[in-house]
């Protein structure tokens, strides 16, 4: 195993052991058994690690770091709750989604939870800089415009790749933004290398979510830990589908026409007879090129371990 694998690892299994240790009260048991067996999936961690890691490169003090780490994930899950809630998905890590589980208003209500426990660790920080929970508002705020226009998109017959981005920089990207940034604001970095810093992860949010339209369609279900195809069911507006509409509307809109939520081996020969993974696979490639010349801008070159970590991202389901 190479060393950042080994660091990745090791900080893993810390993070994971102060998320199973953090104090949950037991009762009312109707918001917090949600809330547990929220945090009982194994997600990979890809934020937390990114906060720590960024903590090590910013020297920021690993105690708070682990707190910016926990809120991070909290605010992340409270996202997925939602999120799941809203497209009506079933399956989240290879776990029954909440409100299938448990119920819909137990869902939203240990996702509120969750959201106010981020706030509640951030808040127990001594000596922060007064724009720190700005900063993180601000994230919060952009995640919520992002999965508006997601949803607003769902209703319109076309948006350009442009509105896409625009789109999943606010959804994905604030928050991987925030992973990155967040503890160099409690180092005290100034507000202009603050912006160059949230910005790499932002660009690496954009490519992340691209990723993840193409293995919503190619990858294979057990290891996405989700159902596949339901974005294209619940015709979101993805980098596939957008792309593919580009190349060939009609056929596109005929074969979309007849897909049952399962079957997707007519979407795949589409997309691969007419190149439209191949675009899609160099539009991500190109967020992640950015992502890297930005690094290299901010002095992280490539034996950094956060460089390292990029393309461990990058490379994820390979």
């Amino acid at each position: 195993m190479s060393d950042i694998n080994k660091l990745v690892q090791f900080i893993r299994e810390e993070f994971n052991r102060s998320l199973k240790l953090y104090p949950l009260p037991n009762k009312p048991e109707y918001l917090y058994d949600p809330i547990r067996y929220a945090l009982k999936g194994q997600g990979k961690r890809f934020r937390p690690i990114l906060v720590h890691l960024s903590g090590k490169a910013y020297k920021t003090d690993p105690d708070i770091i682990m707190k910016v780490s926990l809120a991070v994930e909290l605010l992340h899950c409270f996202t997925l709750i939602h999120d799941d809630i809203m497209d009506s998905d079933k399956v989240r890590r290879n776990m029954p989604t909440i409100h299938h589980q448990f119920d819909t208003s137990s869902a939203i209500l240990a996702g509120d939870g969750m959201f106010t426990i981020s706030q509640l660790i951030l808040n127990s920080i001594d000596n922060k800089p007064d724009a720190f929970m700005q900063h993180y508002n601000e994230t919060v705020l952009e995640i919520c415009e992002g999965q508006a226009l997601d949803k607003h998109f769902e209703e319109l017959d076309d948006i350009s790749i442009d509105m896409y981005t625009d789109m999943v920089e606010k959804k994905t990207g604030a928050l991987l933004g925030a992973c990155f940034y967040l503890p160099a604001v409690i180092s005290g970095k100034s507000n202009d290398e603050i912006e160059k810093i949230k910005y790499v992860g932002r660009h690496l949010g954009i490519a992340f979510q691209i990723q993840d339209d193409l293995f919503e369609i190619f990858q294979d279900e057990n290891v996405m830990g989700k159902s596949l195809g339901s974005d294209i069911f619940s015709n979101k507006k993805t980098a596939i589908s957008i792309e593919a509409k580009n190349k060939n509307k009609t056929e596109w809109d005929s074969i979309i026409c007849q897909f049952d939520g399962e079957d997707l081996e007519n979407i795949r020969k589409f997309l691969l007879k007419n190149d439209v993974k191949d675009k899609v696979e160099t539009l991500a490639e190109h967020y992640f090129n950015l992502a890297y010349s930005e690094l290299s801008t901010l002095g992280f070159d490539e034996d950094s371990d956060t460089y390292k970590f990029f393309k461990i991202i990058q490379g994820r389901h390979s």
